[in-house]
């Protein structure tokens, strides 16, 4: 009988939480083909992220967010209580059926609304069952989780309903145990396991400069996660660009996120001058940003992750929105040398052009003393928890890590790149 692990990610706002909560299953079942894994969400964009091998999903009905802690249903015309209803009533059936070994719960203890408190309770009762909850590296400031934690009981609820805590980061940056004031009943639970950093070569990089044609050129990649809110950072770009303050002879690829209104994602297209490729979603960016001389973005978890495994030259512009845990990144990693930041109300085209010429001069950075293995610690802590689970690799295609997650157009030498310098959207690289 297969070890069974369920992990649960509500993403109402961006693709942040299901990309990493992806990112996980892909890291963990690479090497353990046996395990029974099922991803329960809301993501609207689930069926165009690429699964891994031996990951199965769930598709809950979608919630948008309307303020903070306040939801509704992104596309049902019924009421919220009973959107409510419907979501819990199917994580907790689901739960009861499936019955996992293993709950992983993405950031939130209780769920979407404390859609997931039923399911809490029917787990409790089986004794075989291990239950985490898993945080980014920063949830907010401190004045505001702590507050949050009050309103919401959280920490209760994980005291009652959780064996562990892991956290996506690196205590060097931000320790939430100190910087929360958590008791330390709960804080003994908390293991820092490191940034979600992808892995990637100086050959694949190589290998995704060649099939974009980018040749010895110097490549940029602007990306303003899910989209909202980042017009600006597009539109002073595409300024600079038109301007001339950007180097000559630089390709751009310019994301501008899935959840950007349409009537945006058209003006900025059409703004944009020769040499800057606009396109709303790649689910495999981090293998270009890998093979970027500069990355322009938010300061999101997966953005920094990927920027930070690759070395990549960033600056980060934060979102400042419903939280402050961008700002709070941003800052905290210019402090360390690891990026530089341009706040947006200091956000022109000058000021944008030349924080990029000084990272282009500055160059590829050498491995970052922070810690980047949480990929590889969280696959221990899985299989510490489901001790039974074998070792025997899933199935995917032959060659390097470019090539098995691109799809086969790209496996047979150099082709065209559909979707990136060839047409107006693109939804090709799949990496997650």
């Amino acid at each position: 009988m297969s070890a069974r692990w369920m992990l649960y990610s509500h993403d109402t706002l961006g693709l942040g939480h299901v990309r990493r909560t992806i990112a996980i299953a892909r890291a963990v079942l690479a090497g353990h083909a046996d395990l029974s894994a099922l991803l329960v969400t809301c993501s609207p964009l689930i069926d165009s992220l690429p699964m891994p091998p031996g990951l199965d999903y769930m598709k809950l009905p979608s919630a948008c967010k309307a303020g903070p802690g306040d939801y509704q249903p992104r596309t049902l015309g019924v009421e919220p209580e009973r959107f409510r209803g419907l979501r819990a009533g199917a994580l907790r059936e689901t739960c009861v059926a499936f019955s996992p070994d293993l709950l992983l719960v993405d950031k939130s203890p209780l769920g979407l609304m404390g859609e997931l408190a039923g399911a809490l309770t029917a787990l409790r009762s089986q004794e075989h069952v291990h239950t985490v909850v898993g945080w980014r590296d920063i949830l907010d400031s401190p004045e505001c989780v702590r507050d949050e934690w009050r309103r919401q009981r959280t920490l209760a609820v994980i005291d009652r309903n959780y064996d562990e805590v892991w956290v996506y980061g690196d205590p060097a940056v931000y320790d939430i145990r100190e910087r929360y004031g958590m008791p330390d009943r709960v804080a003994e639970r908390v293991h820092h396991l490191g940034y979600l950093a992808p892995r990637t070569t100086a050959r694949e990089r190589a290998r995704v400069r060649d099939v974009m044609g980018v040749n010895g050129a110097p490549l940029a990649v602007v990306t303003v996660g899910g989209g909202e809110g980042g017009e600006r950072v597009l539109e002073a770009y595409c300024e600079a660009a038109r301007a001339r303050l950007l180097p000559a002879d630089l390709h751009t690829l310019m994301v501008t996120g899935p959840f950007m209104p349409e009537s945006a994602r058209r003006r900025i297209s059409s703004c944009a001058p020769h040499g800057i490729q606009v396109t709303d979603f790649l689910a495999g960016l981090e293998y270009i940003i890998a093979a970027a001389d500069v990355v322009i973005g938010r300061a999101g978890y997966n953005t920094v992750c990927e920027a930070l495994g690759s070395g990549t030259p960033t600056l980060l512009v934060p979102r400042v929105l419903h939280r402050d845990e961008q700002s709070i990144r941003a800052r905290r990693l210019a402090q360390l040398g690891l990026a530089d930041v341009l706040e947006e109300p200091d956000l022109t085209p000058d000021a944008l052009a030349r924080a990029m010429r000084r990272l282009l001069a500055r160059g590829r950075a050498q491995a970052p003393a922070v810690k980047l293995d949480g990929l590889e610690e969280v696959t221990r802590r899985v299989m510490a928890l489901l001790p039974g689970a074998a070792g025997s690799p899933a199935s995917e295609p032959a060659g390097n890590g470019f090539a098995r997650i691109a799809g086969p157009q790209y496996q047979n030498g150099h082709r065209d790149l559909p979707g990136i310098w060839n047409s107006p959207s693109a939804h090709t690289l799949d990496a997650g």
